[in-house]
């Protein structure tokens, strides 16, 4: 399929307010989409369903799934990958900036209380910023992502029910191949200046740590081995205009049919009951974390910090052609794949109002000035896209 016959078909859904969703993985030329067939609202209660699912935050609140059996997909390949991030500029601070920035200070005031009394480790504080733009394109905006930040998970998702949301995000949640798995510990944020060889101070680091411990021990609770558990060491990692700390975490589970001890969440589910929401958007203990989130934030984060993503594709493996497997016709294996994203660097349009989701992780020696400071550096990612020419 040509990329004109695919944005065509993108912006014919959207126009006939039909749920669709079109993506492109981290590196990766080839851009998929799916078309559902009808406006009906599916959702997933233990993610065995094949599709693509768009979950919240909250996971007490209806993740959406556009299942593979009633969408048809699209595929096309860009010619090649770009980057050119380092060239836009961004309007300077208004006086709304400078309300949104008191209430975001006082904000992580406020968790710092909470933080050096001991009752939290750290919490993920974010806020959202409104721009009227009349007439914006989505589609647009999704060509320009692409072209953007190559190195990101970049999606256009629409659904009457969610309206239209879009980002390049940079985090991994869950990625899923036969039994084994990989997963990700990101935090730490600093602008990117030309180089990854930098230096990061004792917070950063921390709140890295903090975020790896964790997910290794959810992992753990969650009855994966730790003898089946794998850790990089912490590298730097750019993402956009940014640069971050990262671990990557991969593992095997017995089987695919795998179960969390004395619970009834297996497969997928259980790893993504393990891993949602992980320090990294939400905070430690995860349960306190997340009750002073939504009772002090002042706003619904909806699907900022949810993950989202391919679940359950059948994918072929193509086996050596030894004489063996060729008589027995077992040089084409098929497996199930999985693979989530968390929803970070995204924004949501309704109308003519697009809303950006920024934050960062607050630990007891965190600076409320710089934590401000951080969510403006974030914000960043989609207003260059936003207000290029």
């Amino acid at each position: 399929m040509t990329e004109a016959i695919f944005y065509e078909r993108l912006r014919k859904r959207y126009d006939q307010n039909l749920p669709f969703v079109a993506y492109r993985k981290p590196g990766e030329k080839k851009v998929n989409a799916f078309l559902q067939k009808s406006a009906e609202v599916f959702s997933t209660e233990d993610f065995s369903e094949s599709g693509f699912v768009f979950a919240p935050f909250d996971d007490l609140e209806q993740n959406i799934l556009i299942p593979e059996e009633v969408s048809e997909k699209l595929i096309f390949e860009t010619l090649g990958l770009t980057s050119s991030e380092e060239n836009i500029s961004v309007d300077a601070p208004s006086e709304a900036d400078s309300q949104a920035r008191e209430k975001h200070v006082s904000l992580v005031k406020s968790a710092l209380e909470k933080l050096k009394s001991g009752e939290l480790e750290k919490v993920v504080l974010s806020r959202k910023e409104e721009i009227n733009i009349p007439g914006v394109d989505p589609v647009e905006l999704f060509r320009r992502l692409l072209k953007t930040y190559p190195a990101a998970f970049v999606y256009l998702w629409y659904h009457p029910a969610t309206k239209v949301w879009l980002a390049a995000t940079p985090e991994t949640l869950l990625k899923m191949e036969g039994n084994r798995f990989k997963t990700m510990a990101l935090a730490g944020t600093q602008k990117y200046q030309g180089t990854t060889e930098v230096e990061w101070g004792d917070k950063e680091k921390q709140e890295q740590l903090f975020v790896t411990d964790s997910i290794l021990k959810n992992l753990e609770k969650a009855g994966v081995s730790t003898e089946e558990i794998e850790r990089s060491e912490v590298y730097t990692t750019k993402a956009g205009n940014l640069l971050h700390l990262r671990t990557d975490i991969t593992g095997q589970i017995p089987s695919t049919k795998f179960q969390i001890p004395n619970s009834e969440k297996a497969g997928v589910n259980a790893l993504v009951a393990a891993l949602h929401p992980t320090p990294a958007v939400c905070g430690l203990p995860k349960k306190k974390a997340k009750e002073f989130i939504l009772s002090e934030e002042g706003y619904d984060r909806e699907f900022y910090t949810g993950f989202l993503g391919e679940l359950n594709l059948q994918k072929n493996i193509q086996r050596s052609r030894t004489r063996r497997n060729v008589e027995n016709l077992a040089y084409r294996a098929v497996k199930q794949e999985t693979a989530l994203y968390v929803n970070l660097r995204c924004m949501k349009i309704e109308d003519d109002t697009v809303s950006i989701f920024v934050g960062g992780g607050i630990t007891k020696d965190s600076d409320p000035e710089a934590e401000w400071e951080e969510t403006v550096n974030k914000s960043q990612t989609m207003k260059k896209v936003l207000l290029k020419s």
